[in-house]
């Protein structure tokens, strides 16, 4: 904070924008003790891989929009061509924009925040394709999906992260078992489901193991065919492996 001047001098000069905004929520600031002043709103639009996305800064999760996902987001759009995608988690609709703008028959974007909700489908109309965005708690979409035998070819899980603390490492556990868990009910065979967490206490040797557990009680086969993270501007120290906090698991489902 202290060298918030400074750091905003050299971006500026070093890469050519022009503005340089700081975010912080409340409970950073209460932690490290600083007050980050004059943040204000600004409404912008971006473009990822030739996809635009509106981006309002100084508001919403993090950012405003999750930058790191962006290879990932890329990487799944050469599967998406008359696939029926389920998008859970979905926040302003970055992976089912994706898919939509590639091929998708049918995106199903699940997002509670109702902002996210709202911007989503802002940005769908900025890149002129449909989305069905519902505004519903992912875990008991899911458990009305199974019950109405509803299946997706493809299935995104990108939750918030369940877990934050040594705290809530059980309860969180037990909340990306059970999401994932319910995802492969839905998963048509022969279908993808991406899944992902951003919680950096974390390994990906446990999420692996949450994935095969999840697959044990939905009776399904899965086979592990990728595993990706964060994109390369955001690389993490060796002595702190809790860096590497976005794992993402690509998987084939039978």
């Amino acid at each position: 904070f202290i060298r918030k001047e400074f750091l905003s001098k050299i971006v500026k000069e070093v890469i050519g924008v022009e503005d340089v905004y700081f975010v912080a929520n409340s409970y950073v600031q209460t932690m490290e003790k600083f007050k980050l002043s004059g943040v204000t709103s600004k409404k912008v639009k971006v473009k990822e891989n030739g996809i635009l996305f509106e981006v309002i800064i100084g508001e919403g999760y993090k950012t405003g929009f999750f930058c790191d996902q962006r290879e990932n987001r890329k990487y799944l759009a050469q599967f998406a061509n008359n696939k029926n995608v389920l998008d859970l988690f979905s926040y302003t609709g970055g992976f089912g924009i994706y898919l939509a703008k590639h091929g998708a028959k049918e995106v199903s974007c699940v997002e509670l925040d109702e902002e996210a909700c709202r911007m989503a489908k802002r940005n769908s109309n900025i890149n002129s394709v449909k989305i069905n965005v519902i505004r519903a708690d992912a875990f008991n979409y899911l458990r009305q999906m199974i019950m109405n035998k509803k299946k997706f070819d493809i299935v995104i899980c990108d939750p918030y992260k369940f877990i934050s603390s040594k705290e809530n490492m059980e309860e969180g556990l037990k909340k990306y078992q059970d999401i994932n868990r319910l995802a492969l009910e839905v998963v048509k065979s022969g279908g993808i489901l991406v899944s992902c967490s951003c919680s950096g206490m974390l390994s990906f040797n446990q999420f692996i193991s949450i994935i095969k557990s999840a697959a044990s009680s939905a009776k399904r086969i899965v086979k592990i065919f990728k595993k990706s993270g964060a994109g390369p501007d955001h690389p993490y120290m060796v002595n702190y492996p809790e860096g590497e906090y976005l794992k993402v698991l690509w998987s084939f489902v039978e």
